[in-house]
């Protein structure tokens, strides 16, 4: 289990270019038996548009975040109720070939999955990264804005500060990038 953070608007014409170049180069590499290690790290430098946490990193990347300010600690927003859709699909199990039934049940299922979407992407306008965004895989949307007063959050960070993060977080430096890829890109999902 992990995280999965994905670029709102996704791998552009480059990226997924230079992501299929990679690819090809790791099948060179394995079929010759070497370079299989930096035919990898060309995967990874590559794809700009999709970052990957395990459980424990993730925790290690919300202690770092919150240390340097970048995380916001409001809560969670509730989820929809979802009486109306249990009542609609159990009316819809009973008459599956009732039209009227189906429509309703649709109609209902459009509503909650918009009323959903709308809890994923809001945006507290907290200065930083909701927290909450960053302990499930809810599909968050983390805002261009969020990313934006994390960065600024970050930047004014003492250097040794920063330092100390990347020398004992293998993974904070391209985290950092991410993060401002992402930015561009209309936030990331949190997956």
């Amino acid at each position: 289990m992990g995280y999965d953070m994905y670029a709102e608007d996704g791998p552009d014409e480059a990226e997924r270019l230079a992501v299929a170049e990679a690819h090809e180069r790791l099948k060179q590499a394995r079929a010759t038996g070497t370079g299989v290690l930096e035919a990898y790290q060309r995967i990874d430098a590559a794809t700009r548009s999709y970052y990957r946490f395990s459980v424990w990193d993730m925790g290690t990347a919300r202690e770092l975040m919150g240390a340097f300010g970048m995380l916001t600690f409001e809560d969670e927003p509730a989820w929809p109720e979802v009486a109306e859709y249990t009542e609609a699909r159990a009316a819809l199990e009973k008459a599956p070939d009732d039209e009227a039934v189906r429509k309703a049940a649709e109609a209902v299922r459009a509503r909650l999955s918009a009323a959903t979407e709308a809890v994923r992407v809001a945006d507290p306008g907290g200065a930083g990264i909701s927290h909450y965004k960053l302990c499930s895989n809810d599909a968050w949307l983390v805002s261009p804005r969020e990313i934006e007063a994390a960065l600024k959050a970050y930047a004014c960070a003492a250097s040794e500060d920063l330092e100390e993060a990347a020398r004992d977080f293998a993974q904070w430096d391209s985290w950092v990038r991410f993060l401002t890829e992402a930015q561009a890109r209309g936030g990331f999902r949190v997956c």
